[in-house]
């Protein structure tokens, strides 16, 4: 018996039960499977084995009309945002519409970040100070870890910002210029004339309305807020702040941001710039080694900061002229009633001064901006930067030549490359044989081959005495401690004598003659009433 006219797949989706039938002995039949032409037919059996023999008709089994598990599932109603039940649950219970943060549930958490927020800055920090130069050298370390191809990713705790801190170091920020603009030129000084103007900036020459002190202000030419030239602007007057306490440095006193404008206010140096001396005439041989060595000075201290210059030049070296006491001779003939003229108590006295940091940068992470090219050495032309300090003896080298009378120096041409061969071109005046070396070793094409700045100052051409030798200087210091030993000698005698006559006054003439006359022995003349 077949059921041909029921379809293969409702008897494979209904679950089929076994039921008793009236019939006899075992009944089977087989049914066609799914005619796919994908797969064979498949053949399923019914089995009617276990048939009841009796006559007696059996109640028939509930048959399972139920889907299977798989659609169940999928037409299930989850209480879920996106069903209708929940949306028709909520709409009938509330009238009013939701807002979208009830619909989606609360609004998410912040998750805590692995840097600490920063707040704004209150104040810029220094990079030439001894903490910026730290958090410099902190900032380059973490950015070559980063860099490094063995590092490890880092592990961030967010119970625990402090880690995070210390893992990476974040660039610190700077207060804008904008945000720091300050009405004070006009308010506080009164401007009396241009003093001297260069690429970035003008310089005048200013009265403080309250102090009544002149003063250099350095004025921007352009607003350097928000531009290019503003890390510059400021790369000054962090280098002004730290060096400006020298007496070879141009002294600094405050700065400010005026209409988006750097302004800085500087010392006046009332004998100008040494490249308008030199301008007039060249300097004498005395004037040369004055130059060298103070200038020579300055730039040990600017080295022993850990920073370089990188613009020596005539136009950047000023020249302050004041007026000293002379000290008065107390062992000459004088009595100090004699009329002394004005003039002859005051003396001149002359001092070099480094100006314009505007190039100055540290030696642990320079950040090279070239100066003036005429005063450059070829290793700074060529990106060599393991020498920085022997730089700024270069173009002090070639300051002295130009300072000496060569004129001005080349910008480039046959000229320009003989003097970075260490050529010296012939002078007007002939220097001494000292002071020509002197120079010349400063311009040594070799950078290492340079002196050092300690070695200017010691170089017997602008220091006589720190040519002395060490047997020189120990037969000086014997001398000088044979001669102490002799004058404490004859200070004890004295002190002796002293005493020794003290218990006995009666024995010196002077007092004993004072004596006599105080009692009225052998007088003269006798006082009556």
């Amino acid at each position: 018996m077949s059921f041909s006219n029921i379809g293969s797949d409702e008897f494979r989706d209904v679950e089929v039960e076994d039921f008793n039938s009236s019939g006899c002995g075992d009944m089977s039949f087989e049914l066609p499977g799914d005619a796919s032409p994908a797969s064979p037919p498949s053949i399923r059996k019914i089995d009617f084995s276990e048939c009841d023999n009796n006559n007696r008709t059996p109640a028939p089994q509930k048959m399972s009309y139920s889907p299977p598990y798989k659609r169940v599932r999928a037409l299930r109603l989850f209480d879920s945002p996106h069903t209708p039940k929940t949306i028709i649950q909520k709409s009938s219970s509330c009238t009013t519409p939701l807002p979208r943060s009830r619909l989606f549930g609360d609004k998410p958490k912040a998750v805590p970040s692995a840097y600490a927020e920063r707040e704004k800055p209150a104040a810029n920090v220094n990079p030439f100070t001894p903490n910026g130069l730290l958090l410099s050298k902190k900032r380059t370390r973490s950015v070559r870890s980063l860099d490094s191809p063995k590092m490890k990713p880092p592990r961030f705790d967010l119970n625990d910002s402090d880690a995070s801190d210390h893992e990476i170091e974040q660039p610190t920020k700077r207060v804008a210029l904008q945000e720091s603009n300050i009405p004070r030129y006009h308010r506080e000084f009164l401007e009396l004339e241009l003093i001297g103007r260069g690429q970035f900036g003008s310089v005048f020459k200013c009265v403080n309305r309250l102090d009544g002190c002149v003063y250099a202000i350095k004025k921007s030419t352009r607003p350097v807020a928000g531009s290019a030239f503003e890390k510059t602007a400021l790369n000054e007057v962090y280098a002004h702040a730290v060096l400006g306490k020298h007496q070879h440095v141009v002294r600094y006193y405050s700065a400010w941001a005026e209409d988006n404008h750097m302004i800085i206010q500087n010392e006046y140096c009332n004998g100008g710039s040494l490249a308008d001396q030199i301008a007039k005439e060249p300097l004498s041989a005395i004037e040369l080694r004055r130059m060298l060595l103070h200038v020579a000075e300055g730039l040990r201290y600017i080295h022993s900061e850990g920073l370089v210059h990188l613009d020596i030049k005539p136009g950047n070296i000023f020249i302050s002229i004041e007026k000293k006491v002379n000290l008065t001779n107390y062992d000459s003939a004088d009595d100090g009633f004699e009329e002394i003229d004005d003039n002859s108590m005051y003396e001149e006295e002359i001092t070099y001064k480094i100006g314009d940091l505007g190039h100055v940068t540290s030696l642990s992470n320079p950040q090279v901006e070239e100066g003036d090219c005429r005063y450059l050495p070829n290793e700074i032309l060529h990106e060599d930067y393991s020498h920085l300090t022997k730089a700024d003896v270069f173009a002090l080298g070639l300051t002295a030549l130009e300072c000496a009378g060569t004129g001005p120096l080349p910008k480039n041409g046959p000229q320009w490359h003989s003097l970075r061969d260490g050529k010296i071109p012939q002078l007007p005046h002939k220097l001494s044989k000292d002071l020509f070396e002197l120079i010349k070793s400063m311009i040594h094409p070799v950078a290492s081959e340079r002196p050092s700045t300690i070695q200017l100052l010691h170089h017997r051409a602008l220091n006589p005495d720190g040519s002395k030798t060490k047997a020189d200087l120990t037969r000086e210091l014997n001398a000088e401690k044979m001669r102490n030993e002799m004058l404490v000698k004859q200070l004890k005698e004295a002190t002796i004598c002293i005493k020794t006559i003290a218990k006995d006054p009666m024995k010196i003439p002077g007092v004993a003659k004072m004596s006599s006359r105080l009692i009225g022995k052998k007088g003269t003349s006798n006082c009556s009433l």
